[in-house]
C-alpha cells in the first residue's frame, strides 16, 4: 500500500468551504466518531460503523451504507492531528479479497475567520486507483466530498 503522493503530484481535488461555526466545532466533527458518523459519506449514505483513533499513527474505519443497502468499508491512517488547525490522513477502500481499489492522501486545514466562522480547505490526492474506480477521478470524488461537506455544514451549524 502506498500512502504518500509523489513529490510533484498535484491534488486531484481541492475544495474550499466556509462553515458558519467556530473552528474548534468544525475540527471536532472530524475527530469525534459520533459526529463523523452523522456526516461522513455521499448524500443518501449512512455510516453505521465509525471508529476513529485520532492521533498520529492512529487508524480509522468507517462502513458507508449506500441507499441500496450495500456496505463499503473504508479506512486509513492519521499522520498529523494539529488541533484545531490541520489533519493529514490517508484513506483506502478495498474489495472483498483485500485488494486496494482506492488510496488517497488528504490535507484538511481549518482557518478561523474574523467573524467567527471557519474556512476549511481539503486537498485530496489519489495515490492509487484501480481501473474500475477511474470514475472517482472524474467527478465521483467531487460529488462524494461535496455532499459529505454539505452534511457536515448542517451538523456544525445546528
Amino acid at each position: 500500500m502506498s500512502t504518500m503522493p509523489k513529490p510533484d503530484q498535484a491534488p486531484d481535488l481541492v475544495l474550499n468551504r466556509v462553515f458558519n461555526a467556530p473552528r474548534e466545532r468544525v475540527f471536532r466533527a472530524w475527530i469525534d466518531p459520533q459526529q463523523m458518523a452523522q456526516w461522513w459519506g455521499p448524500e443518501g449514505y449512512t455510516a453505521p460503523v465509525c471508529e476513529l483513533d485520532a492521533r498520529p499513527g492512529g487508524a480509522w474505519l468507517v462502513h458507508m451504507r449506500a441507499p441500496d443497502g450495500h456496505v463499503q468499508p473504508m479506512g486509513g491512517t492519521y499522520h498529523v492531528i494539529d488541533a484545531p488547525a490541520k489533519i493529514v490522513c490517508t484513506t483506502w477502500v478495498k474489495d472483498d479479497t483485500g485488494r486496494y481499489l482506492v488510496e488517497g492522501f488528504h490535507i484538511i486545514t481549518f482557518e478561523a475567520t474574523p467573524d467567527g466562522r471557519t474556512k476549511l480547505r481539503l486537498e485530496s490526492t489519489l495515490v492509487q486507483l484501480a481501473p474500475e474506480w477511474e470514475a472517482a477521478r472524474h467527478g465521483g470524488m467531487q460529488h462524494g466530498w461535496s455532499t459529505s461537506l454539505d452534511k457536515l455544514e448542517a451538523l456544525v451549524a445546528a
